[in-house]
């Protein structure tokens, strides 16, 4: 019998937008697994809890680890563009390879075409190739990193966060222009499924159902003969799904969340491996 896995993604703990305030509050997830996989922007290593010029990423590291090892299970923490140094682990290949999971940033040069940073991530991802291809997982690894590595100089250049009250204000400003940002972010979720059925083709990934989350919009397409599924995030909209993997069967459900509150819901589709 294979352990049941458990797959989540972005919480963004430790951003003024996520329901999640500290690990603690998803112990839930963990119930009646062995495996759980963090598939990306699980906790803010970026910017932090914007209300606070005291967060320290990786002092809130070290207290998620330490709340996560009292819960018994084997943890797999994939980096996202929010926490892109969080591991050295960019993808997961589960179940012999029938089921792929990895945030999502990849599958775009710009990392986050909605981003109010698109100029600046732009410019940070001139190196990348969006048609590179592979045959090998270190093939895949390199070129993910290369994603993660513009996530991290795009931060380190990113004048606009500052701490202070006029900071703040500053941000909020620049995340609201330009004013088509809806229609790129509407954009990027038709794109999605298109996108990771591509990066599989490229890089020769022969998994039956592919996990990414990232653009916090969840949902189940089918492409083929493949499934992709997007998990949302922890914010307050629009949803949050987790996928469960037990033998032969994976089970995508709804996560019901509240502030620093989540329960598994409901079963919404079941498939065969």
């Amino acid at each position: 019998m294979n352990r049941k896995i458990r797959i989540v993604s972005d919480l963004h703990i430790g951003h003024r937008a996520s329901l999640i305030e500290h690990a603690k509050a998803i112990a839930p997830l963990a119930d009646g697994v062995e495996r759980l996989v963090f598939n990306g922007d699980t906790l803010e290593l970026k910017y932090g809890d914007l209300e606070s010029s005291h967060y320290n990423a990786a002092e809130q590291k070290s207290i998620f680890l330490e709340e996560v090892s009292k819960w018994g299970v084997e943890t797999t923490l994939i980096t996202g563009n929010h926490d892109p140094a969080i591991s050295e682990v960019h993808s997961a290949s589960l179940r012999d390879g029938a089921v792929f999971a990895t945030h999502g940033d990849g599958l775009y040069k710009e990392i986050a075409p909605w981003s109010s940073s698109i100029k600046l991530l732009r410019a940070c991802s001139k190196g990348i190739d969006e048609n590179q291809t592979g045959r090998t997982a270190e093939d895949l690894h390199r070129y993910l990193s290369l994603h993660k590595q513009v996530s991290i100089k795009a931060h380190e250049m990113d004048e606009t966060y500052n701490p202070t009250l006029w900071g703040k204000l500053r941000i909020f400003l620049h995340q609201a222009w330009p004013p088509d940002t809806p229609f790129r972010i509407l954009k990027c979720w038709r794109e999605t499924p298109d996108r990771a059925v591509s990066l599989a083709e490229r890089f020769e990934i022969q998994a039956k159902f592919l996990i990414v989350g990232h653009t916090h919009k969840p949902g189940i397409w089918q492409r083929g003969d493949r499934y992709v599924i997007n998990l949302g995030s922890y914010f307050p909209w629009p949803g949050a799904y987790c996928v469960d993997i037990a033998d032969n069967l994976l089970e995508v459900k709804r996560v019901r969340k509240g502030r620093n509150r989540v329960t598994i819901g409901e079963t919404i589709r079941s498939f065969e491996l």
